[in-house]
């Protein structure tokens, strides 16, 4: 069953269906993406959660088509946007979404502005591209985005280069430009890694006001639960390229029933946890290497409820609940809560 189908809704914007991106490397074939499906309604923002190189910002890339096929990539299976399905269209037609339709917030904006032009001029090439604004209607259009994402003087701001900028003003940066020309989804890939918390909060608000006020869906990729909590309405949890549990943000935290997923949660630093003596709790042992977990679930060294099943069958992603789907034998056979 297709993701738009599987989500049961009309208003679906994005439908990731089993979607496989495979690298070809001289120790063997590497499973970055293998077999995620998960959908984006309107207006939604979907978490999508994991440890480093669970293949999430992976994934967000492919929507964008932004994987290089230099490095031996192989990609199958469906991303479907409105009526197109984005693995079938060529570079021109993807040109014409991303940024005007699909646009992405990148980790580090230092590494996605250009470094010899100026904030103003990045942002009207965006808005001269998409939108077709002579330069001064593209410059005013420039300031009132920046007003919007709450930097200050911003006609000032306009003439500065992104060096010049505190990391936070960059991206906001960002955010502006993402949002310029109202796309119908936004990509935010760890928007607010490496921020200060103050500044984390600002850039929240900052996506859930552009949601409210242009009706923009939202893929929000982080490691961090905390963000999740804060912002997404519903969330997917990834592991070594696969989705393991998808809920509705209150189910997850409340009620979490993959093994990994609870691990996640047991990790998680709490406020008052060292003065009660209280530790972290580690998940052991290490991820699988992607060329060795083909089949059965990859989990499963690392598992305590780990079943004979789990070695040779890879779990499907199941209901549990209403608004609950989890990929684990041991649930699905009633040994899922402990």
């Amino acid at each position: 069953m297709s993701a738009v189908a599987a989500s049961g809704e009309e208003d679906t914007v994005l439908a990731i269906d089993d979607l496989r991106v495979h690298f070809r490397t001289p120790g063997g074939v590497v499973r970055a993406v293998d077999g995620v499906s998960y959908s984006v309604r309107k207006r939604e923002t979907v978490g999508v959660v994991g440890e480093s190189g669970c293949g999430k910002s992976i994934t967000a890339l492919s929507v964008m088509q932004l994987v290089s096929k230099s490095a031996g990539r192989q990609t199958s299976g469906k991303i479907g946007f409105r009526d197109e399905d984005l693995l079938t269209l060529d570079e021109e037609a993807m040109r014409r979404i991303r940024g005007r339709e699909i646009a992405m917030i990148f980790q580090d904006p230092m590494s996605s502005l250009n470094p010899v032009l100026t904030i103003g001029e990045q942002i009207s090439e965006v808005l001269t591209c998409h939108k077709g604004m002579r330069s001064r209607e593209a410059r005013d259009f420039a300031i009132s985005l920046l007003e919007q994402v709450r930097i200050a003087d911003p006609k000032r701001r306009l003439g500065a280069y992104p060096f010049e900028l505190s990391g936070g003003m960059r991206q906001r940066v960002m955010i502006a430009m993402a949002l310029s020309c109202e796309p119908a989804l936004l990509l935010a890939d760890e928007p607010t890694t490496a921020l200060d918390v103050t500044v984390q909060a600002q850039i929240l608000e900052l996506l859930r006001e552009s949601r409210a006020r242009v009706g923009t869906s939202i893929v929000l990729v982080t490691h961090d639960l905390g963000v999740i909590a804060e912002a997404a309405d519903r969330v997917v949890v990834m592991y070594a390229g696969r989705v393991v549990e998808e809920a509705d943000v209150r189910h997850l935290f409340d009620d979490p029933r993959h093994p990994y997923t609870k691990g996640l949660m047991r990790s998680v630093a709490r406020e008052g946890a060292a003065r009660h003596g209280d530790r972290l709790h580690e998940i052991p042992g290490n991820v699988p290497a992607f060329g060795n977990s083909a089949e059965g679930c990859a989990f499963r060294d690392r598992c305590s409820q780990a079943l004979a099943i789990c070695r040779w069958e890879r779990p499907p992603l199941a209901n549990v609940g209403p608004h609950h789907k989890v990929a684990c034998w041991a649930v699905s056979e009633g040994a899922g809560n402990d």
